[in-house]
């Protein structure tokens, strides 16, 4: 995952108001708290090339993997939005 992809997505989710934590190093790479939610940075790439990286994009996608313990490895399905 290119870090420039990242910090790309980070000023999108930024200019939108939405508020995203300093990144953490995890065991799939960095990730951050987003609306309360913790994604990869690989997860919020890949919302951003589904066009869901919004609010509602980040809070369906959140919901859906919630609980599981394989959260941090799933990416966003494009044909589940």
């Amino acid at each position: 995952m290119p870090l420039n992809n990242l910090d790309a997505c980070l000023s999108v989710l930024k200019r939108q108001g939405i508020a995203v934590s300093p990144p953490s190093v995890g065991e799939n790479g960095f990730i951050f708290d987003v609306m309360g939610f913790i994604l990869t940075g690989e997860q919020i790439i890949k919302l951003h090339e589904c066009g869901r990286l919004d609010a509602s994009g980040i809070k369906a996608f959140a919901k859906s993997v919630e609980g599981r313990k394989d959260a941090s490895k799933i990416l966003p399905d494009p044909a589940k939005f």
